[in-house]
C-alpha cells in the first residue's frame, strides 16, 4: 500500500512540475474567435478580412428605403402624403396579405376593425389610439384619419407617431405597403356613414 502511495505521490509531483515549466507552449484554444473576436468600433473603418460590407440576405438595412425617400420630420410626413404613390397593386391576394400583416402587427393597438379599440387601449399610455374611420379632430395633415393618404400611413408605420413607435425594423417596405392597402381599402371607411 505504501509503494502505491509513493508512486502516486511521485507521479503527482512530476505532473505538477511539468505543468509549471514555462509558457513557451500555451496549448490549444478550442475556439479562438470566441475569445478574441474581431470587433468594429462605431463609425470606424473595418479591417476584417473577406468582409465586403453587404448586408446579410433577408435583412433590412438601417435607414434604407428603396421606394420612400422622406425623413422623419413633420415636413417629410406632409410631403409623403402629397407625393407618395403606393406601387403595390390593390388586388384580392395583396389585400389578404395586408390583412394578415395588420392582424400580426397592428390589431393589438388599432383593433380588428381599425377603431382604436385594441387590447393595448386599457393601458394609460395607449388610451388615445385613433380610429382609421374617425372624422373628428384634424391630425397632423389638417384632415381626419379617414382622409389619410397612403404616404401618411406608410410614414407613420416607418417612423412612428406619438406613442406609436417606428416599425421599420420589424416590417419590410413591401409589407408596409400591403398594410397601407388593407387600411385604405378596408378600414378607413369601416362603419362610416358613406
Amino acid at each position: 500500500m505504501n509503494k502505491v502511495l509513493i508512486k502516486i505521490g511521485f507521479f503527482t509531483w512530476v505532473f505538477i512540475l511539468a505543468s509549471c515549466a514555462g509558457d513557451s507552449n500555451p496549448g490549444y484554444e478550442f475556439m479562438p474567435n470566441m475569445y478574441r473576436s474581431p470587433s468594429l468600433e462605431t463609425y470606424s473603418e473595418h479591417n476584417i478580412e473577406g468582409y465586403n460590407g453587404l448586408p446579410v440576405e433577408g435583412t433590412i438595412s438601417r435607414g434604407y428605403l428603396s421606394t420612400f425617400n422622406y425623413n422623419a420630420t413633420l415636413e417629410g410626413y406632409l410631403l409623403a402624403g402629397e407625393n407618395e404613390i403606393n406601387l403595390i397593386e390593390k388586388n384580392k391576394d395583396n389585400l389578404s396579405k395586408g390583412e394578415k400583416l395588420y392582424g400580426m402587427m397592428c390589431t393589438h393597438c388599432h383593433g380588428q376593425n381599425g377603431e382604436g379599440d385594441g387590447k393595448m387601449k386599457k393601458h394609460a399610455a395607449y388610451s388615445a389610439v385613433p380610429a382609421y374611420n374617425d372624422d373628428l379632430d384634424p391630425r397632423r395633415t389638417g384632415s381626419q384619419m379617414n382622409e389619410l393618404k397612403a404616404g401618411h400611413i406608410f410614414h407613420a408605420i416607418t417612423y412612428g407617431v406619438g406613442n406609436m413607435g417606428p416599425h421599420a425594423s420589424q416590417i419590410t417596405e413591401e409589407e408596409r405597403w400591403l398594410i397601407v392597402n388593407y387600411i385604405q381599402q378596408e378600414l378607413q371607411h369601416y362603419g362610416s356613414k358613406k
